[in-house]
């Protein structure tokens, strides 16, 4: 069953659902911004990278951290729902925090959920300000749509609360209940929501004339509403949208909890996952086209702007304007060159506080 018609209409040129061009802006730097969140970036990534990180650092530390995602991903919903919602950001969120607002804020905030690709949710039972128990199929990462959904219902009332959830087949079951009104903000500065400054830019996006949504957007994705699954066309693999800041949080978390090694081990595996979706006839085909054109999609996703792409002597460094994220950018620009070059890579990486990134990979 898919969410109310309002969510599910489409353009009538592109098909893309209504969400897209409600909620979000392509700008002319490459970043995509959520419209009602204050500037918060948004981006597309691929569910299994998201998932190969998470279970891929619990293996290698032989210690699950899903409870630390959660934690963090919670916390950064929080804090944006928080600031939408908060006082003198206008009409929407004094009806959304009021009492006969909130349900209907829910039900928009679940359906929104759906449309980007984190699940399909049923609300089992809702007591306003007191209580939530959700059910969640086909969820694209069960512990972040956890913490999704825990930092919204608190943001949304204005309380804190304890969670429970229970996993099945392909679903999870959460029970969200109140334990204090007003939200405890607990290490409030270890949690802010970090935000590099933006380069200008001049994307030239081929637009639907009619939404405005890119065509490499368009073209590429398949939202099953019904669902709750955004799958590219092109690969066949799930894809869901997440806010920038968010995911930054959740690996600030891990570091902070699990130590400085955390972003070098993260950028490893999603240089081996990358590098395991290139089949060989694609290594060929990217390798000669080059390194430039292999990375421009990013921009499309909202993940940054790659303005420079050079190979000396093997070694192969990437600019990249306003990066969505330093450890997973270096992943995908390794395990670029991993399937590409056919060595298992080496990279390192330096964020400039101007807004850009500069990534250097060669053989290990």
């Amino acid at each position: 069953m898919e969410p109310g018609s309002f969510m599910t209409s489409r353009c009538r040129d592109c098909g893309a659902p209504m969400y897209a061009r409600l909620f979000r802006t392509w700008n002319d730097d490459d970043t995509v911004t959520g419209r009602f969140a204050s500037g918060s970036r948004v981006c597309h990534i691929e569910c299994d990278e998201i998932t190969a990180v998470i279970e891929g650092v619990s293996e290698r530390i032989e210690y699950p951290i899903d409870r630390i995602a959660i934690e963090g991903e919670r916390k950064a919903i929080r804090r944006i729902a928080d600031n939408i919602l908060s006082t003198g950001k206008g009409i929407a969120g004094l009806f959304a925090r009021s009492w006969a607002g909130a349900p209907v804020a829910l039900k928009v905030t679940l359906d929104v959920g759906r449309t980007v690709g984190h699940a399909v949710p049923e609300i089992l039972e809702y007591k306003r300000g007191e209580l939530l128990r959700l059910k969640l199929e086909h969820p694209y990462c069960i512990p972040l749509v956890v913490g999704d959904v825990w930092g919204a219902f608190e943001a949304l009332h204005n309380i804190t609360v304890e969670a429970h959830w229970e996993e099945s087949d392909d679903a999870v079951v959460v029970e969200l209940v109140k334990v204090k009104e007003g939200m405890v903000w607990e290490e409030p500065m270890r949690l802010q929501l970090e935000r590099m400054a933006t380069l200008p830019g001049d994307a030239k996006f081929d637009r639907c004339h009619r939404c405005g949504i890119p065509r490499e957007v368009t073209e590429t994705m398949d939202w099953d509403m019904g669902n709750g699954i955004v799958r590219n066309k092109l690969t066949g693999r799930r894809e869901v949208t997440i806010v920038v800041e968010s995911i930054n949080a959740v690996l600030r978390e891990l570091e902070q909890e699990l130590g400085e090694e955390i972003p070098g081990m993260v950028q490893e595996i999603v240089a081996g996952h990358v590098a395991g979706t290139i089949g060989p006839d694609e290594a060929l085909e990217l390798k000669a086209k080059g390194y430039r054109a292999a990375l421009d999609p990013l921009k499309a996703r909202g993940m940054g702007n790659p303005v420079e792409a050079e190979m000396r002597d093997g070694t192969l460094t990437v600019v990249i304007d306003n990066p969505f994220s330093a450890a997973l950018l270096a992943g995908r620009v390794a395990g670029i060159y991993q399937a590409l070059e056919g060595v298992r890579p080496t990279a390192s990486w330096d964020v400039h506080p101007e807004g850009y990134l500069v990534i250097t990979v060669s053989p290990a």
